[in-house]
Order: C-alpha cells, then structure tokens, then sequence
C-alpha cells in the first residue's frame, strides 16, 4: 500500500485521520507544523500527501505544493479545506494540487480519492542516487551499468520494494524467499542482504535494529 505524509494543524483531527487510514493498510506519517512538513517531505518519499490548506489561520497551501512537487513531481496531492467555495476550489486546482476535497469529509471517500491519486501518479522507476530500478521490466542500473542479481537477491529486493516503509522481519523474508524456511538460519539473511547492498547503492536498504530491513 501507499505511503502518504498527512498534514493538518487539528492534532484530534490529524490523530483520527492516522488510524483510520493506518486500519486501511495505509503507511502514514502525520505532522501537524509547516517545519515538519518540509523535514518530512526531504527525508522520505511518498505517494500521495494530503494537506490542509491552512495552519494557524494562514495559507499555505501554494508554498507546499511547490516545495513538494520540486521533491518529487511523482507525488499526487490532495487538499483538504474548509474552504469550499467554487473559486477555492479552482485556486487550489490551479496552484498545483492534484485533487481537492471538502472538509468534512467521509472517511471512505478520502480513502478512495488517495487510491485514485496513487495508481495515477504511481512511478514505474525506483530512483535512488546513482541506482535506477525499474519496477515492470525489473531491470536494474548503477551508474549506467547494468546490474544482474542472483534469484534470491532479485526476490529479496523486489519485495522490499513491494512494500516500501514497511519493516521486514528476517522470518517473514525467509518465509517469502525458500520453500523450506525452517532449515534456513536467520544469519542467511544477513549475508544475502550484505551480498546485495554490495552490488546495489548499499543506502537503499535499511536496516531497522532488532527489526528487521526496509526500503524507504
């Protein structure tokens, strides 16, 4: 499932939003600040953001949108206000968000408008410094070269990019990697994922202690 940034300065409103949309399967992250939105969009990627167009009183609604879209021009983003009028709707339309819904709001309709604006802006690249891994053909390049994987280090890496910020337990890859997992040590893994970072950007994946890895 996509993982989408949330931002609102109404913490009750914010908090109810993160559960709901977390029950959905949704990796979220929430803030309620304009800092932590910038901080949050510059150290992780997302699908979709959807922002409230107003905090504290003030709109700021097109200095996000274009900070946002120059991060990543793949990010949909949804706006959510209580301004509702016609001509709100255009303005916001016209600076550059990608979609813009009424506060309030059903649950089930944000939910739905997220999906839509996921699948519609959904990248087949993975872009990572000098690393290009193209998701449909799964063909992988460092630097311009290609780069060939052995099957495991090829299934490993695709499904932490099935679910990116998503933490993987080493039992769950062994489950997901070999046919009989209860003869596979959890060092095994250690060493694939060492095998892999070394022929990829090793930045890509990540390690969570005591957790497991992740692709961000």
């Amino acid at each position: 499932m996509f993982r989408i940034l949330i931002a609102d300065d109404e913490e009750i409103l914010l908090e109810l939003l993160r559960e709901n949309l977390q029950f959905d399967g949704f990796n979220v992250d929430a803030v309620s600040t304009k800092d932590d939105i910038i901080y949050y969009l510059d150290s992780y990627s997302y699908a979709v953001l959807v922002l409230d167009r107003k905090f504290c009183g003030i709109d700021i609604m097109s200095d996000i949108i274009k900070y946002a879209k120059n991060k990543n021009p793949n990010m949909g983003i949804l706006v959510i206000s209580a301004l509702c009028s016609v001509d709100d709707k255009v303005s916001g339309l016209l600076k550059g968000a990608d979609d813009y819904l009424e506060k309030p709001f059903d649950n089930k309709e944000l939910k739905a408008r997220i999906l839509a604006l996921g699948r519609r802006f959904q990248s087949s690249e993975f872009i990572f410094e000098d690393t290009i891994i193209n998701l449909e053909t799964k063909q992988i390049t460092r630097n311009d070269k290609q780069i060939m994987l052995s099957k495991n280090e090829n299934t490993l890496l695709f499904l932490l990019l099935s679910k990116r910020g998503y933490v993987f337990s080493k039992n769950e890859i062994i489950d997901a990697l070999y046919l009989h997992p209860e003869n596979i040590l959890s060092n095994s893994i250690d060493e694939l994922i060492s095998r892999l970072r070394k022929k990829i950007n090793p930045k890509i994946i990540k390690t969570i202690k005591t957790r497991g890895f992740m692709i961000d």
